[in-house]
């Protein structure tokens, strides 16, 4: 009896292993800035290509001010399985039933787990176990953790208070953090340019957090990508009224030909020493020219007025910085050193648009339209 007890306790192991994966991981964190410092949530992805996840294996928790208990005493067991390249959004608030949460009102869907308070801030660890972890989280397998153990996080490289991180990558660190597996934008990233605004706030969080998209999903998002500006100037609804009613989707410009806004984000970094900031265009309309161009100020405080298809964002001083056929999928990107091609210097706040092409589909019939604004802060 205990040779076959034995057995059977080998064979549910080796079940749990095979069932488990270590292409569970953590994909983007966000402590939001709207009433309650919502929305705070935590997004897992399985980039395991060959198939799906039994998440019931995994659980997840947090470490709070430095400690080394888990809050709560235990973290909370995962519920359903995970596609193949599909993602799972915790959020740290109260379930108040479908469509009532902080988090829906920002994006406009549920999350897939709520833990039931705003137990977490921005210099707090955050943790995914292989089992359900429990103390000090010993009793489990760490698969991915986010933060230094032990360490409160306030004016880390790795603090995330009012911000938000991408991970760069695929691969879950074992419980071994470090921060260039992530693009860490710092500290109240997203209160940029608002005053305490929620609209304004609220428009951040769209621009840059992408919750559900691994690696961001456009202009402002994605590794290399997040917390080099800030997008704003959106024809979504929020702020200037489109032009022919033809607004585009949460943080685009007003939609073209194709039924999409553009876009516009940034990668590479501001460093005007370093010259390898990207501006990046995407939803545009395919091989159609755009035209990258620099302003000095936002225009009507960075709600835009209309123009052609679209809204004109960036103003005064305006530069042409550089002339860009889109590919198919109507991305466009520039090749030229953008701070040196638009005299910037350090300290210098300039904001930038593209101005694209639509001479077939025009919804409005001007035949151009533009994409959102991005605000970007010159450094040395």
């Amino acid at each position: 009896m205990k040779i076959q007890n034995l057995l059977l306790s080998a064979v549910g192991l080796a079940l749990t292993a095979s069932t488990a994966s270590a292409d569970l991981l953590m994909t983007e964190i966000v402590d939001g800035t709207l009433p309650g410092g919502q929305p705070k949530w935590a997004e897992l992805t399985n980039t395991d290509a060959s198939g799906s996840i039994d998440l019931t294996l995994y659980s997840f928790g947090n470490f709070n001010n430095g400690g080394t208990t888990l809050g709560g005493g235990a973290a909370t067991v995962l519920t359903g399985s995970l596609d193949a390249g599909a993602s799972y959004i915790i959020s740290y608030e109260a379930d108040n039933g479908p469509g009532s949460s902080m988090f829906f009102s920002v994006y406009g869907t549920d999350p897939d787990l709520y833990m039931g308070g705003g137990f977490v801030n921005g210099d707090d660890v955050l943790a995914l176990f292989l089992g359900a972890a429990t103390g000090d989280g010993t009793n489990a397998t760490t698969i991915d953790i986010y933060g230094d153990l032990g360490i409160d996080g306030s004016g880390t490289a790795w603090e995330y208070t009012d911000s938000y991180a991408y991970r760069c990558g695929d691969t879950a660190n074992g419980g071994v953090f470090t921060t260039t597996d992530w693009t860490i934008p710092g500290a109240n990233t997203l209160e940029n340019g608002c005053s305490g605004d929620d609209t304004c706030e609220q428009a951040n969080l769209l621009a840059q957090t992408t919750p559900g998209c691994h690696a961001g999903c456009g202009g402002g998002g994605g590794c290399g990508g997040g917390g080099i500006g800030t997008a704003y100037c959106f024809c979504d609804g929020t702020g200037t009224t489109s032009p022919c009613g033809n607004a585009g989707g949460a943080g685009e410009g007003c939609a073209n030909g194709s039924g999409l806004g553009g876009t516009l984000g940034a990668s590479g970094s501001t460093s005007l020493s370093a010259g390898d900031l990207v501006l990046e265009g995407s939803q545009a309309i395919a091989t159609q020219p755009g035209l990258f161009f620099q302003g000095d100020l936002q225009i009507a405080g960075g709600a835009g007025v209309v123009f052609g298809d679209g809204l004109r964002c960036a103003g005064t001083n305006v530069i042409r910085l550089e002339v860009v056929v889109s590919d198919a999928n109507g991305d466009s990107s520039t090749t030229i050193d953008i701070g040196a091609g638009g005299g910037a210097a350090a300290g210098d706040s300039k904001e930038y648009q593209l101005w694209y092409r639509d001479p077939a589909s025009s919804p409005c019939g001007s035949t151009f339209n533009l994409t959102n604004g991005f605000s970007i802060s010159w450094d040395a």
